[in-house]
């Protein structure tokens, strides 16, 4: 690829989704839009490149942007936040607002809804009443939205941290797939969403406020500026004292949002003051 379309690329990818490109990744582009070169018969990366700088709102460049985010996910990945869920997060919550207390949970960057899934079956087996916990997904990519929303996983993607008790109760089969039942399917809503876009508390706002708030290895990405905003727009959307789950390395620094450190067996959480 040509150096003035890849700094060109690195500019677009962090203007649209925050995604901060460094100059030894240009193979990442590469390799993830070559399907892409296929479907639209482009010649090279250059020439995808080129047809992205023409059109930055059609269809290619929105493809573009959302082969070049990164869906790895598993069902209760790390263990940790889904056992604060089920020790400390729910008793407290169901404390503070009773039995019938309406409880809401935005997974931030769910990807395919491994994540989402994971809270909805720890609150199913923790939470008195568990209909009325209400759970959205979000993700900027549409490929991985309506995945989530279609709720059926593969042999392999099971396989992946899911424990048997869990995917007998939860999960009925369907071949070699395996499809979320009804009863949990109810509690979670999935949706598209940038986080760095300025909207992002507009488009949010009828879910919530929000209780907790899963956000896990996606600031990573972010630069510190734009990294710190969007933390500052996710503490817009929550309530005072609502608890931040990220990832193990990530640290919610806004510019106006301020986090308390919640400790839960060795691991951090965090708490909006």
């Amino acid at each position: 690829m040509l150096a003035s379309e890849f700094r060109y690329m690195q500019e677009f990818l962090l203007r649209k989704i925050g995604l901060y490109l460094a100059d030894d990744k240009q193979y990442l582009i590469k390799s993830r839009v070559s399907r892409l070169l296929h479907e639209h018969k482009l010649d090279d990366a250059n020439a995808l490149v080129r047809s992205v700088r023409r059109d930055e709102d059609g269809t290619l460049a929105h493809q573009v942007l959302d082969a070049m985010t990164t869906n790895e996910t598993l069902f209760f990945r790390d263990q940790y936040p889904f056992d604060a869920l089920r020790d400390m997060i729910f008793p407290e919550l169901t404390h503070a607002k009773g039995r019938h207390g309406k409880i809401n949970i935005w997974s931030a960057a769910s990807s395919t809804g491994q994540e989402a899934c994971s809270i909805a079956m720890t609150a199913s087996e923790s939470v008195p009443e568990p209909g009325r916990v209400h759970i959205l997904g979000t993700d900027f990519s549409a490929r991985a939205v309506e995945y989530a929303q279609n709720g059926v996983y593969t042999q392999m993607e099971v396989q992946r941290g899911m424990p048997v008790k869990q995917l007998i109760r939860f999960f009925d089969q369907q071949g070699s797939h395996w499809a979320v039942r009804p009863e949990l399917k109810t509690m979670m809503h999935f949706d598209h969403a940038n986080l760095v876009e300025n909207s992002l508390s507009a488009k949010v706002r009828r879910h919530g406020p929000f209780d907790v708030v899963f956000c896990r290895n996606v600031l990573i990405y972010f630069t510190p500026e734009e990294r710190a905003l969007v933390i500052d727009r996710i503490a817009r959307s929550m309530h005072k004292g609502g608890y931040f789950i990220s990832g193990a390395t990530e640290t919610p620094e806004g510019r106006t949002s301020r986090w308390n450190q919640v400790m839960f067996k060795g691991k951090r959480l965090w708490q909006l003051q």
